[in-house]
């Protein structure tokens, strides 16, 4: 597999050395990336997925949603519209994200809440949650 080093500054409270995130992505290195719509209720985005982030991402409509893929590279974006501003841009929304690691149930972990949000104006494009299960 090959690894892929993808920095993220972090918005989380917790210190990480000088405010960087490291993030390592692993691909299979034939595996292709495809440009897709990502649906929001704020906006859509494009981003280029793997087949396995689509398939994940699907809720078995022809839609797929930004809050199923949860956060992505900024570099995986190529552009966005914000419903908010009526206006596309190249590139990425803001990520915002925070690591709470808080209990919500029983033996479930929120471990990573975020939101995709308009550079402009900062409108919530999608807002994102990864549990422990």
């Amino acid at each position: 597999m090959k690894a892929a080093r993808l920095v993220t500054k972090s918005t989380s409270k917790e210190k990480i050395g000088r405010g960087i995130r490291y993030t390592y992505v692993f691909m299979n290195q034939g595996e292709d990336l495809e440009e897709k719509k990502l649906l929001g209720s704020g906006g859509y985005a494009f981003a280029k997925l793997t087949e396995q982030e689509e398939t994940k991402a699907s809720l078995g409509v022809p839609q797929i949603f930004l809050s199923n893929i949860g956060r992505l590279n900024e570099d995986r974006f190529t552009k966005y519209y914000c419903n908010n501003c009526a206006k596309q841009y190249p590139g990425s929304p803001a990520i915002v994200y925070e690591n709470p690691n808080e209990e919500v149930g029983q033996d479930v972990i929120l471990i990573e809440k975020g939101e995709y949000r308009c550079r402009t104006c900062n409108n919530v494009l999608a807002l994102y949650r990864k549990f422990n299960k």
